[in-house]
């Protein structure tokens, strides 16, 4: 294995890292922010049912047309092309899509195990460096987990860290290409995700500093114009409207306002946390000393000015960090080394950072298995994978008032008429005629929030539609359950209830 390794490092990096993604990629199902599911997933599946044109001649959005969402149409096109390759095999079912989507994703995610592995081998010149380095982007408990999902942070930040490695190649032998390639991935960054613009916009000035000269800076700048203008026609072809989707995004973000309660300074301790303190602390502390900038000012200035831009705006959710998660890696790397170069050392005694070191990376190893294979919703995605495999499909009632996500009912395919949503409890009052009555619903899902939910909403389904008998219970997953005790006032457990009239001859399907 040593020889292995030796003859072979990137490949060797590369391959621990597939292993893990892969298993992330069939285990770890659902999604994990309600926008990765129902702006982006659910999207494209409305395309494969109904096309992807509206009336009004552009595409549609849904229930709207593109030309007044703040998404440029990418990522959401290039699941649509996912989808229509599952479909062209017989595969329809989302569940069985999703698969092949995250499978995609997880080749994606390499990038940053690649780069990370190509950069700290050009700056540091040792390759047990970069294969510590690309085993760290590899193996990081959060990393194949977030990888494998459709958030366009974490495939914007994967594009991100591919042009800071192009960067680094351009200031290391000067060739021009590198200019280009980095100019070509930052507008598929900012593509996928808008604020990547906060990363890109300091670079030009960083080049014309370092390299004492303003062609490098120009180059970057018109290759970077160039993909903006190439968005905006396709802006035009799909909406009507030169760069509809940056003008959406530009007025939606302006005038939004803070939606959550945060603490002061939440993005540096979310990334602080997320590399495993106190051991975090070390890098952290080492990557702000001035020589240390110098020598990396442009992974440090794109990092530092993308994270302030999002410490300024009102809305602050930690999500907002991942595009940065692979740089924030990286530097911490190359803070490591930095110090090691430098000094001899890392931290005195030697055996106090050993012993830091030694517990990050059990406390890593520790959280990989679970969160690599976590479900998150798992109780709403559950229950709709479980009656699309009905035949006939069943009219369902769902009971969730006080529940603040919707059901992602494409994972069931259920049709609109044969199925209605009690969002607010006084809603099961003014059901229409044909929502009540003795065969009105073929299931009844609820989905209880407090202790006795489940039986208060219960005798209220008994009282309007008869007796109830049981069929299944779809118990929280793992990471339902945890996020729910971190957080129980925005994120739910999501256990599912499901019950059918007592003497529903056709019994459980």
């Amino acid at each position: 294995m040593k020889q292995y390794i030796k003859a072979h490092p990137l490949q060797f990096v590369l391959i621990v890292a597939l292993l893990v993604r892969l298993a992330a990629a069939i285990f770890s199902q659902g999604f994990i922010y309600s926008d990765d599911h129902y702006d982006t997933v659910e999207v494209s599946y409305d395309w494969i049912r109904h096309g992807l044109w509206g009336d009004d001649g552009h595409l549609r959005w849904k229930s709207e047309s593109a030309a007044g969402v703040g998404r440029f149409p990418l990522y959401t096109l290039s699941l649509y092309g996912l989808m229509k390759a599952c479909e062209a095999v017989g595969i329809t079912a989302l569940d069985k899509m999703m698969y092949v989507i995250r499978l995609v994703h997880a080749l994606l995610s390499l990038l940053p195990v690649w780069a990370i592995y190509r950069i700290t081998l050009q700056v540091t010149r040792r390759q047990s460096w970069a294969v510590y380095g690309g085993l760290a982007a590899g193996l990081h408990f959060a990393l194949p987990f977030l990888g494998v999902r459709n958030l366009i942070e974490m495939v914007g930040g994967e594009f991100w860290i591919v042009v800071v490695y192009f960067l680094y190649r351009f200031l290391d032998d000067q060739q021009s290409k590198w200019l280009s390639w980095a100019a070509v991935f930052s507008g598929l960054a900012w593509m996928i995700r808008f604020q990547m613009a906060f990363a890109v916009a300091p670079i030009p000035f960083i080049l014309w500093y370092q390299t004492r000269r303003v062609n490098p800076a120009v180059l970057f700048s018109a290759g970077v114009a160039a993909m903006i203008v190439l968005s905006g026609i396709i802006d035009l072809y799909f909406s009507g409207t030169f760069a509809a989707s940056t003008i959406n995004d530009l007025r939606i973000n302006t005038g939004l306002t803070a939606r959550y309660n945060t603490i002061p300074l939440m993005y540096p301790l979310v990334l602080l946390a997320f590399f495993i303190p106190p051991f975090s602390l070390i890098p952290a502390v080492l990557a702000f000393r001035p020589g240390f900038w110098k020598r990396h000012l442009l992974l440090m200035v794109s990092t530092a000015v993308f994270i302030a831009a999002h410490m300024l705006h009102g809305n602050q959710q930690e999500r907002f960090m991942i595009p940065v998660i692979p740089a924030c890696l990286l530097i911490g790397i190359l803070a490591l080394w930095d110090r090691w170069q430098t000094r001899g050392y890392i931290l005195k005694p030697a055996g106090l950072f050993a012993a830091l070191a030694g517990i990050a990376v059990i406390i890593d190893l520790i959280l990989l298995p679970p969160i690599t294979v976590a479900y998150p919703h798992k109780g709403l995605i559950e229950p709709l994978i479980w009656m699309e495999r009905m035949n006939p499909k069943p009219s369902v009632l769902f009971i969730q008032p006080d529940m603040k996500n919707w059901m992602p009912t494409d994972y069931a395919r259920l049709e609109p008429l044969k199925r209605k949503s009690v969002r607010v409890w006084p809603e099961i009052d003014i059901l229409r005629p044909d929502e009540t009555g003795k065969h009105a619903f073929d299931l009844f899902v609820l989905y209880p929030v407090k202790p006795g939910d489940r039986e208060a909403y219960l005798d209220s389904i008994q009282v309007r539609y008869g007796p109830m008998t049981l069929v299944r219970n779809f118990q929280p997953s793992f990471y339902d359950r945890l996020m729910h005790r971190l957080n129980p006032r925005h994120y739910g457990t999501y256990e599912a209830w499901v019950y059918r009239q007592t003497d529903d001859s056709a019994g459980e399907r």
